[in-house]
């Protein structure tokens, strides 16, 4: 298990004021199995009006909206999470997983995609070994590129360029997966020692759900701090909204996540490095 810091920063900056501006922001971690979250602030400027809800995919995202004008739109989150608490994370009952078996805009597969399906002979195992199969194939032909794809960037375009972000990685995933039937969907997060969100996937395995980072080629354990999960990105778009105005905006993120370390080990080291020093002075 692991202790991680977290802060999320979203800041839109507009070239002139904008009025009327309706907005949906979703990037609250919420604790399950896995992650409890321990600590969490959230500041949103500006907020005349704002109320908390929940999605039908179970995340927690605010809907505000404020009529005066302004230049700067900004949210951040911060908190602590707790994580690596279980591998998984208990599943919805097996006829509602039909959602999550079905491509998407994002994940629908060309005939690029679908020839490289079908010429990966995907060996007999469980839903996870041959996911994590898949996700090794992908990565052998797979480059992290940033800078070449955009958030609208689909996962036959992306894999056309054989260049991505995790955005990408994570699509050609679900594209993949989904053609061998297997439940999956995506998930928004954060991960240690990033300066911006990530991404990964989720597979459904006996009534569980387990991540893997198709990116990094790792099981998400201890490293990641979920935000929210969907059938892929649009359905965990961070923020949305509308404004009245003719602005040019230009927005910008910030991730920062670190281990917090325990005061109580520190407290034992130093009182150990004491103990050291004045054994070995009294020699």
């Amino acid at each position: 298990m692991k202790k991680l810091k977290f802060r999320y920063a979203l800041r839109i900056e507009f070239d002139m004021p904008v009025t009327q501006h309706s907005f949906t922001v979703r990037c609250l971690p919420v604790s399950d199995e896995r992650q409890a979250i321990l600590q969490q602030n959230i500041h949103i400027l500006p907020k005349e009006f704002l109320s908390e809800n929940r999605d039908s995919f179970g995340n927690i995202y605010f809907f505000g909206r404020t009529e005066a004008p302004h230049n700067l739109f900004e949210v951040v989150t911060e908190g602590i999470a707790q994580t690596g608490l279980a591998k998984g994370t208990k599943a919805e009952e097996e006829y509602r997983l039909g959602m999550f078996l079905g491509q998407t805009f994002y994940t629908k597969p060309d005939e690029a995609l679908k020839a490289f399906f079908d010429g990966m002979k995907i060996p007999a195992g469980t839903r996870l070994q041959k996911s994590q199969f898949i996700m090794e194939a992908i990565r052998e032909k797979f480059a992290y590129v940033s800078g070449v794809t955009n958030i609208s960037t689909t996962a036959a375009q992306a894999w056309k360029m054989k260049q991505g972000v995790c955005q990408d990685y994570s699509h050609i995933m679900l594209s993949l997966c989904r053609m061998a039937g297997i439940p999956c969907r995506y998930v928004a997060g954060m991960l240690i020692g990033e300066g911006l969100s990530h991404a990964w996937v989720e597979i459904e395995e006996d009534g569980m759900w387990y991540g893997l980072d198709p990116t990094n080629g790792t099981e998400v354990l201890e490293d990641h701090i979920k935000i929210s999960h969907g059938r892929d990105y649009e359905d965990c778009l961070i923020n949305q909204g509308v404004f009245t105005g003719l602005a040019k905006q230009s927005q910008s993120i910030s991730v920062s996540v670190m281990e917090e370390v325990e005061e109580k080990k520190e407290g034992k080291e130093k009182h150990d490095h004491i103990n050291s020093q004045c054994t070995s002075s009294s020699r």
